[in-house]
């Protein structure tokens, strides 16, 4: 018989169950900080049309779209068609018919907001949901960088308050404390301050973006490297040397207010988007997030171009691993599925950042990696019915209890627990047998003990540390 190579498809990976251990245990915490929140689950379908997906994400973005061919008679037809007709016109346009108009979803944001267009009349304003799904692209598979990988959005539509901008930094920080992470700091801006500052430095329309592309490098690049982008972007002296001593102002966010308020004159762009953060900075306070875990930062620019108002980026100080999440306000993007805008603020989760962070960091290195909390031995034909009633008096009780598959030595039983990691083992032996007991060993600590066969339970959930 052939062998079949048992690699997986480009640009995917298989987790194993000490892997899926990790994740789940993060997927947990995550989901328990949004539900305390008030924020509610919602999922999409796989697939989506392709007109859902189109034009939402930049020329590039339409690309990496893993579009769907057509299927059945209907591919059969479009193949024998291309065949016949390609010849006479561009490949490209001969190609397009053999897919169809649906593809892999590629993100969680454009699917929320046609959620929201499809069911406005079952949604409740303002509404909070959370969503933790795989995406697709059709990227070029490297380190780091996937065809396949999960995304985590937070989402709050129907609300122009910046306290729910503010809760979007307070989740960031109880869901990467919660992790661990307790270095993390959320960097915040707003997209509105950034265009005012663009116009009173003189910088014009068509030199925005590479302005804009050049500040968000600043922690890349450093003030000097910066600088030389601005002025290859077009800049003048003067409005490069206005854009620079300006982004170079920090300090306790309600100081920087009140000094860009100096810079920004009579902007009323820019005194807006300045009261809207001294809002978001004042509900963070009230909330009672540490101030050292937040910062006004107006370097931050954010990539993508639907963001209307406030921006945030979370990173850890003196790591390499760049933003472990983001987000921000976008008040126009449901607006091309609705016919009219509506407002709405959200974040997203780097969930494969956050998974290296934890490593770099050596958070949770001790955590258990397997689901098991107990092994219950087989010692003998002899003891195997005391065994499997030990194990299902252990399952009532909520402990997720694995009963040794075959009657064998001790030894490799215990062996086999401490290479897959479960933390307690359950010996009932002949002695223990007669005696109505049952040995706990811990293998964390290497300690046993024997307690009555009634009391089990109890005493390995002790064991536990439940």
């Amino acid at each position: 018989m052939a062998r079949i190579p048992p690699n997986t498809a480009k640009g995917t990976r298989d987790f194993l169950p000490r892997d899926l251990v990790i994740r789940n245990r993060v997927f947990g915490l995550m989901r328990e900080t949004f539900e305390r929140y008030g924020y509610e689950p919602l999922e999409t379908p796989a697939v989506e049309n392709t007109n859902v997906l189109e034009g939402k994400y930049g020329e590039e973005g339409d690309r990496l779209l893993f579009r769907i061919l057509k299927r059945g008679r209907d591919l059969e037809s479009a193949g024998q068609k291309l065949l016949a007709d390609a010849a006479g016109e561009h490949t490209s346009a001969a190609l397009a018919r053999l897919f169809s108009d649906e593809a892999l979803r590629y993100d969680l944001t454009v699917p929320f907001a046609r959620v929201i267009a499809a069911h406005q009349n079952d949604i409740v304003f303002p509404f909070r949901r959370y969503q933790m799904q795989p995406v697709w692209r059709a990227d070029r598979p490297q380190r780091g960088r996937y065809r396949e990988f999960y995304q985590c959005d937070v989402d709050c539509v129907g609300s122009s308050s910046m306290t729910v901008d503010a809760e979007m930094a307070a989740i960031h920080h109880d869901v990467f404390t919660g992790l661990g992470l307790t270095t993390s700091v959320t960097r915040i801006n707003h997209r509105g301050l950034l265009d005012a500052l663009m116009q009173v430095s003189g910088v014009s329309p068509e030199q925005r973006v590479g302005a804009l592309t050049a500040i968000d490098k600043l922690d890349k690049i450093g003030h000097d490297g910066v600088r030389e982008e601005l002025a290859k972007a077009g800049l003048g002296d003067d409005a490069v040397s206005r854009l620079m001593k300006t982004i170079a102002i920090s300090g306790e966010p309600q100081a920087v207010i009140e000094r860009l308020r100096a810079v920004l004159g009579e902007s009323e762009q820019g005194e807006r988007s300045l009261s809207e953060l001294g809002q978001v900075f004042a509900s963070l306070a009230a909330m009672g997030v540490p101030p050292e875990r937040y910062t006004f930062d107006l370097s931050l620019v954010r990539g993508l171009g639907y963001y209307t108002g406030t921006i945030y980026e979370t990173i850890l100080p003196g790591s390499r691993l760049g933003s472990l999440g983001g987000g921000g306000r976008y008040d126009r993007l449901i607006g091309q599925f609705l016919g009219r805008d509506l407002p709405c603020v959200g974040i997203s989760f780097g969930l494969e950042r956050i998974f290296d962070a934890l490593a770099e960091q050596n958070v949770d290195s001790g955590a258990p990696v397997t689901t098991t909390q107990a092994l219950v031995t087989l010692f003998s034909p002899e003891t195997m019915g005391a065994s499997f009633a030990a194990a299902s008096a252990l399952r009532q009780a909520g402990i997720r209890t694995e009963v040794y598959t075959d009657v064998k030595d001790l030894r490799p039983q215990l062996t086999f627990a401490n290479r897959k990691g479960i933390p307690v083992v359950v010996i009932i032996g002949p002695d223990e047998l007669a005696r109505d007991e049952a040995v706990i060993r811990d293998l964390r600590s290497g300690s046993q003990r024997a307690v009555p066969r009634g009391e089990l339970a109890g005493e390995v959930r002790a064991t536990l540390g439940e």
